[in-house]
């Protein structure tokens, strides 16, 4: 198929600023035609022709007095008004004419048209006033149809209003179908369409470039999400395999720990091993949400906010005991919530496991649930190093570790969990330093 020949935008504005100008000059000089051939035929008088009557009826008028004025001998293409000793005697005008003809008598201006003023043969005068213009032939015509002139020109001034307006609406058709193809194909991209976008019928030669560039655009996106896609595949993988390689060592310290439970142990060991029971049965919590990562989220019921925060003082004592680190509790509101119990059970577990991590010895965690403005504050704070900048920038993205406040022991998978699940319960996960590390998850309050 033959390369289509396109046309640049400088060449379509031209065409329309010639088009436009061209068309004008054209009707002005039918117009101008037309009226002379109006004109020719007689329909029309020319512009002078009032004027050559004034200058007529100036000798006729300078013979007569007051009392012998014919008004029948003056043309009536001329107006007339006959004054003496400043009181009008006679007059054809209306009063806004008279009013100017006085004024221009008495040495004033703002004459509109052109005057004569004659002196009659007594003394009196009679002001002669006329206007450049093209009335019509026929004195029937002027006495009933509106002043030709002003019509004509008013014509003129439609007609290159209508020829403009007819182009501009053209031009505008033509820049809107190029700009619906544009719209196209941003749509196309957004469905990941990228065969429906059609460069085929475009005609301005910008346009084209513009979808070649949307294509283009569409392509790159297209290769990065099924990039990130792969990533995703890729993360979910290893998730999937560091689930599988945790279970054997987990199930080595739950039967050690149930033999353990076996012997006759004082009270601190059993409850060091009830302790370290617990922290199993947690993990495996942990590896059933880590092989079910990307999943839907579970099932959200009516939860007492009470409740929950006893078992997660109780997971932090356990958590902060062994280390030597103080925790706190401050329960400040006690309410009912909605939520899946499990998973924001182990988004909290998450938070203080990483407070207690990061917290030195003889420190402190405290865990504060409170309310503010509906919606429920899980806070957990500790008195560790706190968070770096890029940290506080990306805490939360799968598999990223702060270097200030990570080990060999973090997978960079606690955060990243703490907001999947603040995300499906309608709310968001805080990190901020106070000067400590500080994390957050804040939860729509429906009651």
């Amino acid at each position: 198929m033959a390369k289509r020949k396109l046309t640049s935008l400088r060449s379509v504005l031209l065409r329309y600023l010639l088009l436009c100008g061209g068309g004008c000059a054209l009707i002005l000089v039918l117009w101008w035609v037309i009226f002379m051939q109006l004109i020719n035929i007689g329909f029309l008088l020319p512009a002078v022709a009032s004027a050559q009557a004034c200058a007529d009826a100036r000798e006729t008028v300078a013979s007569m007095t007051a009392d012998t004025f014919d008004s029948l001998q003056i043309s009536d293409l001329c107006r007339w008004a006959v004054v003496q000793n400043d009181t009008v005697l006679q007059t054809n005008m209306n009063d806004r004419h008279l009013k100017i003809a006085l004024n221009a008598f008495h040495g004033g201006s703002g004459n509109l048209g052109y005057q004569y003023d004659v002196k009659m043969a007594d003394g009196s005068f009679c002001l002669l006033q006329y206007d450049y213009a093209t009335p019509y032939a026929d004195p029937a015509l002027r006495d009933t149809l509106p002043d030709f002139q002003t019509c004509y020109i008013l014509l003129l001034a439609v007609l290159i209003l209508v020829w403009l307006g007819w182009q501009t609406h053209c031009t505008v058709r033509t820049f809107a179908a190029e700009t619906s193809r544009l719209n196209a194909a941003v749509d196309a991209i957004a469905a990941r369409q990228l065969e429906h976008i059609d460069t085929d019928g475009v005609r301005i030669r910008e346009f084209a470039v513009t979808l070649q560039a949307l294509q283009t655009m569409g392509r790159e996106l297209t290769d990065s999400l099924q990039s990130q896609w792969r990533m995703e595949q890729q993360r979910t993988e290893q998730i999937a395999a560091l689930a599988h390689d945790l279970k054997t060592p987990l199930t080595v310290i739950q039967g050690n720990a149930d033999l353990l439970a076996e012997d006759a142990l004082s009270a601190d060991q059993q409850t060091q091993v009830e302790a370290i029971l617990r922290g199993t049965e947690r993990a495996r919590h942990y590896l059933a949400a880590l092989r079910t990562a990307g999943a839907a989220p579970a099932v959200q019921t009516s939860l007492a906010s009470h409740a929950l925060t006893a078992r997660l003082a109780q997971t932090a004592r356990a958590l902060c005991a062994p280390a030597g680190i103080h925790f706190i509790l401050q329960e400040e509101w006690q309410g009912t919530i909605r939520a899946a119990e499990n998973d924001l059970l182990r988004a909290a577990e998450n938070l203080l496991d990483n407070a207690a991590a990061h917290t030195p010895r003889g420190g402190t965690v405290t865990l504060t649930v409170a309310r503010e403005n509906n919606r429920f504050i899980l806070r957990v704070t500790d008195t560790g190093p706190g968070f770096t900048a890029a940290a506080l920038a990306r805490a939360g993205e799968m598999f990223y570790t702060d270097a200030a406040r990570s080990d060999s022991t973090h997978q960079g998978l606690g955060l990243y969990s703490a907001r999947r699940t603040a995300a499906a319960h309608g709310g968001t996960l805080r990190v901020s330093n106070t000067p400590g590390g500080c994390a957050e998850l804040c939860l729509p309050i429906c009651e």
